[in-house]
């Protein structure tokens, strides 16, 4: 199967999946910057703060929705394999949520296709409120969309696919990420797209979120 039915065949779950949820539907923006930091060859730092605002609910208002401030250590273990540790500080509403998460990632290069795998474990901590706990699996595929790889001013195309599953709930959560990527230097590249989001898949209480997302990535 090429790259571009693997696309079309994205798009139309997606499409399918819109179709089928039409309660609790919520729009919004994610913008998200990302600092990185190489400590040596195989230690990095990553810090990130994004924000939710929501503009469009069923009361129809403009409200925002929250803040992620995080931290993240990557070590890399081999030419294509990492493991992450981290620390997320959200802040929504009069609320303060701590997470703590660990990854697994690798990735598969092929002749012009980059696709990497993500498998997480995270850990919710709230004050009056019990430790939760999800875990998550991300697929996603990169391509240039000019030669076999992504150089200085091109653009390239990054489609995603992730499973959510958390145990206190006891659902999934399904998300479907197209993005439009362009790397201005060595040093900065920004993606934009869609994060589409259903959560309630298994116990039918669906929610359906949609967010235009814009990552700006830079490293020091």
């Amino acid at each position: 199967m090429n790259f571009k039915a693997k696309v079309l065949i994205l798009l139309v779950s997606f499409f399918c999946l819109k179709t089928k949820s039409q309660s609790n539907f919520d729009a919004g923006l994610l913008p998200k910057i990302v600092l990185s930091k190489k400590i040596d060859d195989k230690l990095k730092w990553v810090h990130s703060i994004e924000s939710r605002a929501v503009v469009y609910d069923d009361e129809l208002q403009l409200s925002h929705n929250l803040v992620d401030a995080s931290s993240i250590l990557s070590l890399k273990t081999s030419l294509n394999q990492s493991f992450n540790f981290g620390y997320i500080l959200r802040f929504r509403d009069s609320d303060i949520i701590h997470r703590t998460f660990q990854h697994y990632n690798f990735v598969n290069q092929l002749t012009a296709i980059k696709v990497g795998h993500r498998f997480a474990f995270e850990q919710f901590y709230q004050s009056k409120k019990q430790t939760t706990f999800r875990t998550r699996y991300r697929v996603s595929a990169e391509k240039a969309l000019n030669g076999e790889k992504v150089d200085v001013k091109e653009f390239y195309l990054k489609l995603g696919n992730e499973y959510l599953y958390d145990f206190e709930e006891k659902d999934l959560e399904i998300r479907l990420t197209p993005y439009l990527g362009y790397k201005a230097s060595e040093k900065d590249r920004i993606e934009f797209g869609l994060d589409y989001r259903l959560g309630g898949f298994i116990n039918n209480i669906t929610e359906n979120n949609l967010w235009f997302r814009v990552t700006w990535y830079y490293e020091l």
